[in-house]
């Protein structure tokens, strides 16, 4: 099925392709026209197709290219980390400490100041599941030897590993890489903690033993996140629960035995060692008798009842507070007589304060519409209809007024169908029997009423947990963010919302970059969320008599990747980028305390915490970064104009570019077909009967998806489109700005880095293969004559497809926009990538052999047989299907249209009867595997693999 040549084959050397693509470059400004990697690509298809090339010669093309980038990839991580080694980053946290005491007063009052200081986190880490997993195990463990190996690692040096997810991506995997992160961070804690003590005991002697420091809390999802998902039941969470609290109480076990052996033998000591030896003894059999029996239970080996009658049986050892460890862990602290052991027995006690009875705090999330939805089902009232009319908000005060705590059992979550109503059920049970003090946070997805938090508060009421539970509502809807500060006041107003607030002592939101960059643009989104930052700041401004010793609880959710809300800069910098230093001083200059958490999501996220030292440092990055705000007037702030014009300009044309028919083309072309999946959450399968344009609707797409495709086809948009029109008719002023301004200046980079990675030609280049003039004018040369009737079928299937000329218009736009870009980086002193260095070029390549791989797909699929419909499914679907790279659709349904016998030769000398006559079906059955159906799979698998390469170079997926 492909053309067979006796021509020499072809050398494909990475270095003279990439030579090749730089000297076409040059030709651009003569032939306007010209597309470098359309060209590289269509001479690598003419000659794989010709057999002057082999699959396997571009598949160890391509390896070497990914491994390459892999490497850079390491390498930038650690920079972008700030990794030195172990003793720089515990000499820095040391310093940091020390800077905190005070040193002009006497010695009680700086004690007394240092411990008010460290008696609260500042700062949080949240791991979230988000399905980043892109990397399989074994490739992860690679990237962080080479993270670890730093300025050491060659760049030549080859993997050997495939890039791509592991198979396999459920619940249980994502739950098993995240505590993978967590138990370095536990590690990474103690270690800071024993720097923390030896600095205070340095200053303080022995009484800082007495210090209960909160560095930073560690939070993560896993397992918890109902958002959109249904295949999460509360076992399954109870189980992962239990589980943690399993692991914990396991290692703090094993910690615990590991310093005992070096005390001295003194009668007492030996004495509060068997205590404590026992009760984690015991607290451990105990959880593990628990996780025993839901398992059992799910497995129905027992029934539900007998495993709840084992999970809440009363007179076992379960340890459900964390005071009885902590009172054994002071008293050692006492007793034992060297600052070593001293030091060690207060980190552990330290790390138990901090985690409680788990490996780290957990996050539940569910969203607005299954929380307003479980109102409906509680109450059944009309006025439920419309819970933004005032008359709502006041029944569902009068209904918090009126709650009276609810008791609940195992039996309830089973009978429950509200998923909102059962998650607070189940927080009541899992207070009960597996952790009764450790606060539990609640997300809320996409809130824009006040009416959704206050169903919150009346369900935390009625089951008893309002005063463990957390409640946050996420902005990350234009209107959330547009709103969310007077949803706060709003809320405020309401005497049962600040007893709430009060008996928890924090007021907690969450603000979305991932989601809020799809609808506005990344830098629109990050202005739009610091615009919600200072309102917020001002609304407490008028109101800190209510909020007198409450503290504001901020946390900052946002992706891996530029799209989503990560400045590509060092940690520092993407710590201030998404809570900016203007922010944090309105806070505090209002008296508001404030805490700051942040996300790390999922596989692309735990890289940060994938061994011990890097775990280290990106935690002291984050303790450090709890500090207070850095004084100084920015021109972006005194400017107001221009900042308010600046956000919506750039707003406004983001908006455009998400409603313009190319982008949305661009999007829904292949879809996530051109994607490995790399979560455990289900992905919606899009209808066949929508077009490109609707598939690419950015409403009916996940933010993660969204942003992948972008990466995908050569250019983040929603990154690096629009400065020129925000910047308006004030460009003088706004590069004179952006030269001096600490704000503006990261965002510039953003944009700066996002078009470095960016390339129009590669936008343009994936596009050419939906372009039936493409496939008509390959036809019509006459130099691939075997190959010439698919062609004209591609051309013929193609002729009224809209995705090649709606995509070509998007990239004349976004061109012309381009233009004003780079001359306006040049001015502010940015590399904006107009002349791509060796490693874009790379990614070019990446592109290009792709794009020779697409046309192999295509090229194969146009040369299926015929065949009658068959379960509603004809010719022109399955052409369809490739056209969309729907691969996983298409070959199974064609291997059960045209079934391969392999068996048939096996039992021939079972016949005494023989025969002359083989069906010829038999021989073109074989064929169609061996030519089209397992070289189509081929390619498709290396078409997704690339793609593993290309988020490489953009240093995260998605």
């Amino acid at each position: 099925m492909t053309q067979s040549s006796t021509s020499p084959k072809a050398s494909l050397s990475e270095n003279d392709l990439r030579d090749e693509l730089r000297a076409l470059r040059t030709e651009i400004p003569n032939q306007p026209f010209l597309n470098p990697i359309i060209n590289v690509a269509f001479k690598l298809s003419r000659q794989l197709e010709a057999g002057d090339v082999s699959f396997a010669d571009l598949k160890a093309l391509v390896q070497r290219l990914m491994d390459r980038a892999a490497v850079r990839r390491a390498i930038a991580l650690r920079e972008r980390i700030g990794l030195v080694d172990d003793e720089t980053t515990i000499k820095e946290f040391g310093d940091f400490v020390d800077a905190r005491i005070e040193k002009d007063i006497d010695e009680d009052t700086a004690f007394e100041k240092f411990s008010h200081r460290w008696s609260r986190a500042r700062s949080g880490i949240v791991f979230t599941a988000h399905p980043t997993f892109g990397m399989s195990d074994e490739l992860t463990d690679k990237m962080i030897e080479l993270t670890s190996r730093g300025g050491t690692a060659d760049v030549d040096q080859p993997i050997g590993l495939a890039h791509r997810p592991d198979d396999n991506l459920t619940l249980e995997y994502e739950h098993r890489r995240v505590q993978k992160a967590i138990g370095h961070v536990r590690q990474s804690y103690v270690d800071l903690l024993q720097r923390f003590f030896e600095v205070a005991v340095d200053k303080f002697g022995p009484r800082a033993y007495t210090l209960k420091p909160r560095l930073a809390t560690v939070a993560s999802w896993v397992g918890y996140d109902l958002d959109g998902r249904t295949d999460i039941t509360w076992r399954n969470s109870f189980l992962v629960r239990l589980k943690e609290k399993g692991m914990a109480l396991g290692d703090i076990r094993s910690r615990f035995f590991a310093l005992k052996e070096n005390f001295e033998e003194t009668p007492e000591l030996q004495r509060l060692i068997r205590q404590l030896t026992g009760k984690l003894d015991l607290a451990h059999a105990a959880v593990e008798s628990q996780i025993e029996a839901l398992e059992k239970a799910e497995e129905k080996q027992i029934s539900g009842a007998d495993a709840a009658n084992l999970l809440s049986r009363s007179e076992g050892y379960n340890l459900t507070s964390i005071e009885p460890l902590t009172l054994l862990f002071d008293e050692l602290i006492n007793e034992v007589e060297r600052d070593q052991d001293k030091r060690q027995l207060a980190s552990l006690s330290g790390l138990v304060g901090a985690t409680g009875l788990g490996n780290s705090h957990i996050h539940v999330r569910i969203n607005a519409v299954q929380l307003n939805n479980a109102l409906r089902a509680y109450v059944h009232e009309p006025w439920t209809q419309d819970l933004t009319e005032q008359q709502a908000l006041v029944r569902i005060v009068e209904m918090i007024h009126n709650a009276k705590p609810h008791t609940v059992n195992f039996k309830t979550l089973d009978l429950e169908n509200s998923t909102a109503i059962r998650q607070f059920a189940m927080i009541a049970q899992m207070r009960k029997h597996v952790d009764a003090e450790t606060p539990v946070r609640f997300l809320i997805a996409e809130c824009e009423s006040p009416a959704t938090i206050l169903i919150a508060v009346f369900f935390a009421k009625l089951f008893g947990v309002e005063d463990i539970v957390d409640i946050s509502p996420l902005f990350e809807t234009p209107a959330g963010l547009e709103s969310g500060a007077r949803l706060i006041e709003r809320l405020l107003e309401e005497e049962s919302y600040r007893d709430y607030v009060r008996g928890r002592g924090r007021l907690c939101i969450q603000t979305g970059f991932s989601d809020a960059g799809r609808f506005i643009g990344q830098v629109a989104a990050t202005l739009a969320i610091e615009r919600l930052h200072q309102a917020l700041a001002e609304m407490i401004s008028h109101r800190h008599l209510e909020l007198e010793g409450i503290e504001l609880l901020i946390f900052s959710t946002h992706g891996e990747s530029m799209g989503r809300g990560a400045h590509p800069g060092n940690l520092k910098r993407r710590l201030r980028y998404v809570l900016s230093d203007e922010s944090r001083w309105r806070f505090v200059r209002h008296g508001q305390s404030l805490k700051h958490e942040t996300s790390f999501q999922g596989g692309d996220g735990y890289l940060w915490f994938a061994d011990k030292a890097i775990s280290t440092r990106v935690l002291a990055t984050v303790i450090q970064d709890g500090a207070d705000a850095r004084v100084g007037e920015d021109p972006f702030y005194l400017d107001q104009n221009l900042s308010l014009d600046f956000l919506l300009r750039l707003r406004e044309y983001q908006q455009n570019i998400f409603s313009h028919p190319g982008y949305r083309a661009l999007l829904g072309a292949f879809g996530s077909n051109i994607l490995y999946k790399t979560g455990s959450r289900a992905v919606k399968r899009q209808s066949n009967s929508l077009t490109a344009v609707d598939r690419g609707d950015p409403a009916r797409m996940r933010a993660i998806p969204n942003n992948a495709i972008l990466q995908q086809f050569g250019y983040v948009a929603n990154v690096v489109a629009g400065l020129g029109a925000a910047v308006g008719s004030e460009r003088d002023h706004f590069v004179e700005m952006a030269k001096r301004s600490n704000r503006l200046r990261p965002l510039i980079e953003l944009i700066a880095r996002g078009k470095q990675l960016s390339s129009l030609n590669a936008m343009g280049a994936n596009a050419a293969v939906f372009d039936a003039g493409f496939w008509a004018s390959r036809a019509s040369w006459g130099q691939e004559p075997e190959l010439e009737p698919a062609f004209r079928k591609l051309a013929t299937t193609l002729l009224e497809d809209p995705r090649a000329g709606a995509i070509a218009g998007l990239a004349h736009h976004l061109r012309l926009d381009a233009v004003e870009l780079h001359t306006l980086l040049e001015d502010i002193g940015l590399e904006g990538g107009k002349i791509p260095d060796d490693d874009r070029l790379e990614l070019d390549v990446l592109h290009a052999v792709r794009l020779a791989l697409i046309m192999r797909i295509f090229i194969l699929a146009a040369q299926l047989p015929k065949f009658s419909a068959k379960n509603d499914v004809s010719p022109e679907q399955v052409l369809n299907w490739a056209l969309s790279l729907d691969v996983q659709q298409l070959t199974p349904f064609m291997r059960f249209a045209f079934p391969r016998t392999s068996e048939a030769d096996q039992d021939d000398d079972q016949y005494f009867e023989k025969a002359s006559y083989r069906p010829q079906s038999m021989e073109d059955y074989g064929r169609l595997e061996d030519e089209i159906f397992q070289p189509l799979e081929d390619a498709y698998e290396l078409v997704r693999e690339i793609g593993t390469g290309i988020s490489h170079h953009f240093g995260a997926f998605g």
